[in-house]
């Protein structure tokens, strides 16, 4: 059975899940409206970095994904 675990948050700023030994980073934007969640599968490398030292490791993704959401997956809050 596949399930999602929540293994740290910021309300409003950040999620970080893990599925299937992935770890998805997901980073909600109230605009464009309706407002969207931002998806992104951290790679190997992004991985290993959050492992070792946490979420400080994503900072500049985090960032990246707030600037430009269209190259992201989006996920719509309606």
């Amino acid at each position: 059975m596949n399930t999602k675990k929540l293994i740290e948050k910021k309300d409003w700023h950040y999620y970080v899940y893990e599925e299937n030994n992935s770890i998805t980073l997901s980073v909600p934007i109230p605009k464009p409206n309706p407002g969207f969640d931002i998806l992104y599968t951290l790679n190997e490398s992004e991985k290993e970095k959050y492992v070792s030292t946490g979420i400080k490791s994503l900072e500049n993704r985090i960032e990246d994904m707030k600037t430009n959401f269209s190259n992201y997956e989006m996920n719509s809050w309606r």
